[in-house]
C-alpha cells in the first residue's frame, strides 16, 4: 500500500485490521460489503489526518494510513463502534513512511503489531513507540481489550449512538428505551474507561511525535 500523496510525511501511523468472523455460527464469514460504507464515512470524518484512505480487501483485511498517529485510538474506536457486533483486530504501526531494510518503518511495525495481537488473542497492539512506549501501550491494550470483548450488541449500539449524539436523552429517543437503560448500557460497556484509555494513548503518541520533531 504505497503512499501516493503527502510525501513530505516523516512519521505516520499505518493501521492494519482484520475483520473477524462473527461469533454467530450461522454466519458465513466477515461481511465485507457492509464495512465499505463504514470506511467511506470514516475517511470523510478523519480526512484532515489521512495520508491514505481506509479500504477493505475481499478477505476482510482493513488498511489505511494516518499522518497524525495521535488520531489512531479515536479512529479505531469509531471503526469498531460502527461495525459492531462484528469484531476488528487491529495493529497500529508508528514509524517512518519509507520502507527500511531492517524494518522499523510504519508498515513493518503495523504487520508486527497485528501479529502480536493475534498471538495474544487480543484486539489492539501498537509497535513503533519506542521500546518503553511499546511496553506501556501493550499494557494499556491488555487492560482495555477484555472490556471491548465483553460488550454486548446493545452496549455497542448505545455507545456508538452516544458518541454521535453526545447525550443520553437523544440516545434513548433513537433506541426507543429509557435514559436509565441508556446509562446502564454505557456503564456496563465501560464507555468512560475506554475513552480515558484512548485519550491517554493519544496524549502519549502526541508527546512522542513532538520528541521526534524537536530540534
Amino acid at each position: 500500500m504505497p503512499l501516493t500523496r503527502r510525501r513530505d510525511i516523516k512519521v505516520i501511523a499505518v493501521i492494519l485490521g482484520d475483520l473477524l468472523t462473527p461469533a454467530d455460527p450461522a454466519a458465513a464469514g466477515p461481511d465485507v460489503a457492509a464495512v465499505r460504507p463504514v470506511l467511506d464515512r470514516l475517511n470523510r470524518l478523519f480526512e484532515p489526518a489521512l495520508a491514505e484512505p481506509f479500504s477493505i480487501a475481499p478477505e476482510g483485511r482493513i488498511d489505511g494510513v494516518l499522518d497524525d498517529p495521535a488520531q489512531s485510538p479515536l479512529l479505531v474506536s469509531v471503526l469498531r463502534e460502527a461495525v459492531a457486533p462484528s469484531v476488528v483486530r487491529v495493529g497500529i504501526g508508528v514509524g517512518l513512511a519509507a520502507t527500511m531494510r531492517e524494518g522499523g518503518d510504519a508498515y513493518t511495525n503495523a504487520r508486527e503489531a497485528l501479529r502480536l495481537a493475534a498471538r495474544d488473542r487480543g484486539l489492539t497492539r501498537y509497535v513503533g513507540a519506542g521500546d518503553a512506549g511499546d511496553v506501556l501501550l501493550s499494557a494499556v491494550c491488555r487492560l482495555v481489550d477484555p472490556l471491548l470483548q465483553a460488550r454486548t450488541p446493545k452496549q455497542w449500539e448505545a455507545i456508538a449512538a452516544y458518541r454521535e449524539l453526545g447525550h443520553q436523552r437523544g440516545v434513548a429517543a433513537r433506541l426507543g428505551v429509557t435514559r436509565q437503560s441508556v446509562g446502564d448500557r454505557l456503564a456496563a460497556g465501560h464507555r468512560r474507561a475506554v475513552e480515558d484509555a484512548d485519550a491517554a494513548v493519544a496524549a502519549f503518541l502526541s508527546y512522542r511525535q513532538r520528541q521526534r520533531v524537536a530540534p
